[in-house]
C-alpha cells in the first residue's frame, strides 16, 4: 500500500484569495482538503467549498474521455471518442471553416473557471496564432478598474492582514462572507479591538451581522453618497491638504465642483438621511487609518466605472492612502511580476482580429453586431462558426441567456467544450474534452486579493484521460500544423520558465525566498517602504481632461418602465456555476429564490414561498418569493448562478439581464437590469 502524505496546492477558484491548500494523498487519490496554516495570508482558513474539494476531484459525474454528440444538440446525448479522433474532428473543422470564412469564424470563450496564470491565459497564446476572433473578457470587474484607473491609476491596496491597522472600516458593496473571506476574518477581529465597521449596500447581507451601522440605498446611486461625505469632508475641513496639494492634481477644480453634493440633496438620492451622511462623513474623516473594502457590485451598472471613482476620492481626500492599514482593498494584482505575454504571446497576432465582447455573446452567436446599448448594429461578416468554450460556462453566466441557447442550439455551429461536468453550456457541444483540476497539474497562483504568489504542483495523476487546458492546447497547435517552440513545452517547463524570468518586484526576494517560491510555498511580494501612486503624473487625477467627465460627478441610474430594480448578487456556497456538482452545497443553497420587499410583495398579493415570474423585454423567468425587509422596496435580490435543469421554466435569472455595458471597461450591467413580478 502506498503511503500517505501531504502536497501543498492552492485554490484555483475566482476568489481573491487563492487559499493555500494541504492534500492529503497517495498519488493517486485526493484523500482530504484542508487549509495550509504555513500561508502568510490565508493561515489554514478555507471556505466551506475547498473543505471537501476531493469529493469534486473524485465526482463520480467527472467527464472522463473525450465524447461527441450523438443526439440533437441540448439533449445530452454523447459517446466517447479517443483523443485523437476528437482533435482530428476539431482541426479539421476548423480548417474548413478557416478556408471557407476565414479564422475570424472561430471564437474563443473562457473566464475565471481557472485561474491559476499558465491554465487560464494560455489559451490565448493558441488562438492569436490561429487568427482567430478576441474575446473582451470583461464580465465580472472591468468597469470597477476603469474607475480605479481613471483616478488613481493601478496604485494597488493593502494586504488583509493590513486591516490589523485599519481605525475605520467601510465595506462597500461587498458580501465579503462569500468573496472576501480572509477579509472578513480581518474584520472580525478589528471589531474586538473596537474598530467602527459600517456597510453600504443595496440590501442587507451577511456582512450586516458585524457592522455597527447599515446603510443601505437604492443600486446605483452609490456615487451620490460618496461626493455628499466628500462634502463633507470638505466642508469640516477634514481633508488632508498636505496631501491633496503634493501628491493629487486638479483638487481645486474637484472641491469646487462639491458644493451642490449636500447630505440634503444626497437623501432625496439615496434615502439616508443627511445627519447620517453627515457623521458618517466626519467619522471617516477624522479617523487616523481609514479603510473602505471594494465590492464589484456597485461596478456593474451603467456609472459603474464613475461610481468606483466617486468613491476613490474619499481616501484621496484625507491621505488615506498613504496611512497603514488606510486606502482600499479591491484593486490588487499580482499577474504583473509575471511576464504575462510568455503566456498570452501577443506577437503572435498576424494581424489585428476583431474583439468580441464576452457580455454580448448571446448576439454574436445569433449573427449580430451590437453596440455599447446592446443595439444591434449591423452582422458579424464573418459570421461565427466555431465556438470552443473553457473555464467558463455561458450558458449560465452570461446576460441574454435566451440569445445564448438559441445560437448554441445552432446546427451550423461547431462547438466544442473542455470541461470536468456535463455544464449547460457542454450540453450543446458537438465535442467534449475532458478537463482536469488544479490538483492534477502545475501551475502558478496570482491572486487579486493579496501580494502573495507561488507555484503549484500536481498532487495527483489526472484520471482518466482528463487534459490541462495547456496539455489540450499544445495538442491542438500541433494538429494545426504551428511549428513555433512555445508549443513544444511540458506543463512543468513551461511553468518553471515563466516563473524563473526574472521581475523587479521578485528580485526584491531573498536568495531564500526565492528558493521557497519555486519550491512550492506561498511567498509574499515586498511592497515599497514609501506607498507609490500608480498613474502616469505619479498623482492622483481628481481632474482628467481626456475623460468624457473630467471631473467625478454624480450619474444617476438608468430608468425603466419596469418598477423592480433586479439585483444578481453571489451565494454563499456556491461560486457563480462552479460546485453545483456538490449536493452537500446546493442543498445549503436551496431552491432559487427572488428577494421581495413586504411593501412590494404586498401591493402585488405575494407570500412567502409563493411561485412568482418576474418579466421585462428580454424573458420571464419565475423563482420562489421570498419576502424580506433586508430588501429595500423597490429592489428585488436573486443570490447565486442556477443551472438551467435546476430552474422552474429551463431559463435562469440570467435570461433578464441585458447586454448593456458599462460607461467604462465595457463590462456587464449584471446589477443595472429592471423586472415586474406577479405571482403565478
Amino acid at each position: 500500500m502506498t503511503e500517505k502524505n501531504w502536497k501543498k496546492s492552492a485554490c484555483p477558484y475566482d476568489c481573491p484569495d487563492s487559499c493555500g491548500l494541504l492534500m492529503e494523498t497517495d498519488g493517486e487519490t485526493v484523500f482530504q482538503v484542508k487549509g495550509d496554516p504555513k500561508h502568510p495570508v490565508t493561515h489554514g482558513f478555507i471556505c466551506g467549498k475547498m473543505q471537501h474539494y476531493e469529493q469534486t476531484i473524485h465526482h463520480p459525474d467527472r467527464i472522463m474521455t473525450p465524447m461527441k454528440s450523438v443526439g440533437k444538440k441540448g439533449s445530452r446525448q454523447f459517446e466517447p471518442i479517443t483523443w485523437t479522433q476528437a482533435i482530428d474532428e476539431i482541426t479539421g473543422q476548423w480548417k474548413k471553416i478557416i478556408n471557407e470564412y476565414g479564422s475570424e469564424a472561430i471564437l474563443p470563450y473562457s473566464y475565471a473557471g481557472n485561474l491559476h496564470l499558465i491554465q487560464n491565459k494560455c489559451g490565448e497564446a493558441f488562438f492569436n496564432r490561429l487568427g482567430a476572433s478576441r474575446l473582451e473578457r470583461t464580465i465580472c470587474s472591468k468597469a470597477k478598474s476603469a474607475g480605479f484607473s481613471q483616478i488613481i491609476g493601478s496604485t494597488g491596496g493593502i494586504n488583509p492582514d493590513d486591516i490589523s491597522h485599519s481605525d475605520y472600516i467601510i465595506i462597500w458593496g461587498s458580501n465579503i462572507h462569500a468573496t472576501q473571506l480572509h477579509v472578513h476574518a480581518q474584520i472580525v477581529q478589528a471589531k474586538k479591538r473596537g474598530v467602527p465597521v459600517i456597510l453600504i449596500e443595496t440590501y442587507k447581507t451577511p456582512a450586516a451581522s458585524l457592522c455597527d451601522q447599515v446603510l443601505l440605498l437604492p443600486p446605483g446611486t452609490d456615487g451620490a453618497l460618496a461626493l455628499s461625505m466628500a462634502n463633507v469632508i470638505k466642508k469640516e475641513h477634514l481633508a488632508n491638504m498636505k496631501f491633496v496639494k503634493k501628491h493629487t492634481n486638479g483638487w481645486r477644480r474637484f472641491f469646487n465642483s462639491l458644493d451642490d453634493y449636500t447630505p440634503q440633496w444626497a437623501q432625496q438620492v439615496t434615502g439616508i438621511p443627511a445627519e447620517v451622511i453627515r457623521q458618517t462623513a466626519i467619522a471617516y474623516g477624522r479617523a487616523k487609518s481609514p479603510l473602505i473594502v471594494f465590492g464589484s457590485g456597485l461596478s456593474r451598472h451603467k456609472n459603474g466605472a464613475m461610481t468606483t471613482r466617486c468613491i476613490c476620492t474619499l481616501p484621496s481626500m484625507t491621505g488615506a492612502f498613504f496611512k497603514k492599514g488606510g486606502g482600499i482593498i479591491g484593486n490588487i494584482s499580482t499577474s504583473s511580476v509575471f511576464d504575462t505575454a510568455m503566456v498570452q504571446r501577443p506577437d503572435f497576432l498576424s494581424k489585428n482580429t476583431r474583439a468580441i465582447n464576452m457580455n454580448q455573446i448571446g448576439s454574436a452567436l445569433l449573427g449580430d453586431a451590437v453596440n455599447e446599448k446592446g443595439e444591434v448594429i449591423g452582422k458579424l461578416n464573418p459570421p461565427i462558426k466555431s465556438l470552443y468554450v473553457y473555464n467558463s460556462n455561458p450558458a449560465d453566466i452570461a446576460p441574454a441567456q435566451k440569445k445564448i441557447i438559441k445560437g448554441l442550439m445552432r446546427e451550423d455551429l461547431f462547438t466544442v467544450v473542455h470541461e470536468r461536468f456535463m455544464t449547460d453550456t457542454a450540453a450543446y457541444a458537438d465535442i467534449i474534452l475532458p478537463a482536469d483540476t488544479s490538483a492534477e497539474h502545475y501551475g502558478i497562483t496570482t491572486p487579486y486579493g493579496s501580494y502573495c504568489v507561488s507555484v503549484t504542483s500536481p498532487v495527483i495523476k489526472p484520471p482518466g484521460q482528463c487534459k490541462s487546458n495547456w496539455d489540450t492546447f499544445c495538442l491542438l497547435a500541433h494538429a494545426m500544423g504551428f511549428e513555433e517552440e512555445h508549443f513544444n513545452y511540458s506543463n512543468e517547463a513551461f511553468v518553471r520558465a515563466v516563473a524563473e524570468k526574472e521581475n523587479a518586484v521578485r528580485e526584491m526576494w531573498t536568495p531564500e525566498e526565492k528558493a521557497a517560491f519555486m519550491g512550492g510555498a506561498a511567498v509574499m511580494l515586498k511592497k515599497p517602504a514609501v506607498p507609490e501612486i500608480k498613474t502616469a503624473s505619479g498623482r492622483i487625477e481628481f481632474y482628467d481632461p481626456s475623460l468624457p467627465n473630467p471631473l467625478p460627478v454624480y450619474i444617476p441610474p438608468q430608468q425603466s418602465p419596469y418598477p423592480l430594480h433586479l439585483i444578481v448578487a453571489p451565494s454563499l456556497y456556491t461560486l457563480n456555476s462552479t460546485f453545483t456538482e456538490r449536493k452537500d452545497l446546493t442543498d445549503k443553497r436551496g431552491r432559487s429564490v427572488l428577494k421581495i420587499n413586504s411593501h412590494d410583495a404586498y401591493q402585488r398579493g405575494i407570500a412567502d414561498g409563493n411561485i412568482i415570474e418576474a418579466d421585462n423585454d428580454l424573458a420571464s423567468v419565475q423563482f420562489f418569493a421570498e419576502v424580506t425587509d433586508d430588501v429595500l422596496p423597490g429592489t428585488v435580490v436573486a443570490e447565486g448562478v442556477f443551472g438551467i435543469e435546476e430552474s422552474l421554466t429551463e431559463l435562469t435569472v440570467n435570461a433578464l439581464l441585458s447586454e448593456h455595458l458599462t460607461d467604462a471597461g465595457r463590462a456587464a450591467t449584471l446589477c443595472d437590469n429592471y423586472v415586474e413580478i406577479r405571482k403565478i
